[in-house]
C-alpha cells in the first residue's frame, strides 16, 4: 500500500479525536480518559500554530486515512513522538510505516536532534516497534517505557 504524509488540519479533527477515544488506544495512553470534542477543539487548535516549529502530520492510505504522528518539543535538541494508527487500520504494519516515514522527514529537517518515545510497559507491540525501528531503551520508571534515536 502507498501512503502519503501530510500536515494535519482542523479538517482532521473528528478523524484524530475518533481515534485517540478508542479504547484500544486509551488503555496505552499517557491521559487515558476520554476527551470531550469542545476539550479536543481546542487542544488541536493551539497545537496546529505550533506546526511549523513541532510537525504533525496525518497519513493516507488507498482507503483513506491510516494514522498520525506528532512531535512535541521536549528539551534541548530533542522532541517526544506520538503515534497512532487508525484502530481499523492495526496489525497490518501500518504503524512501521508512519514511524519511518515521521523518523525520515524529522531527521531531514532536525539531524542534530533525538526523538524520544514513552510507551506503556504493556504496549508490547508498539515496544518492538520502537526498537525495530532503531530506537534505543533507555532507563525507564513507572508504566512507560523510554527510547530514544537520534543520528550521532
Amino acid at each position: 500500500m502507498r501512503i502519503t504524509q501530510r500536515t494535519a488540519t482542523l479538517d482532521d479533527a473528528d478523524t484524530l479525536l475518533t481515534w485517540r477515544n478508542h479504547p484500544s488506544t486509551r488503555k496505552f495512553s499517557q491521559q487515558p480518559k476520554e476527551i470531550r470534542s469542545d476539550e479536543h477543539m481546542y487542544w488541536l487548535t493551539a497545537r496546529l500554530k505550533k506546526v511549523h516549529l513541532e510537525p504533525f502530520y496525518l497519513f493516507i492510505g488507498d482507503c483513506g486515512a491510516i494514522g498520525m504522528s506528532r512531535l512535541d518539543f521536549e528539551a534541548t535538541h530533542k522532541y517526544e513522538i506520538s503515534i497512532l494508527v487508525d484502530p481499523n487500520q492495526q496489525g497490518r504494519g501500518m504503524g512501521t510505516k508512519i514511524l519511518t516515514l515521521t523518523c525520515e522527514s524529522f531527521f531531514d529537517r532536525y539531524p542534530n536532534f533525538a526523538i524520544s518515545a514513552y510507551v506503556h510497559r504493556s504496549n508490547y507491540v508498539s515496544q518492538k516497534l520502537f526498537l525495530r525501528a532503531g530506537f534505543e531503551l533507555l532507563p525507564s520508571l513507572g508504566d512507560f517505557v523510554h527510547f530514544e534515536k537520534s543520528l550521532n
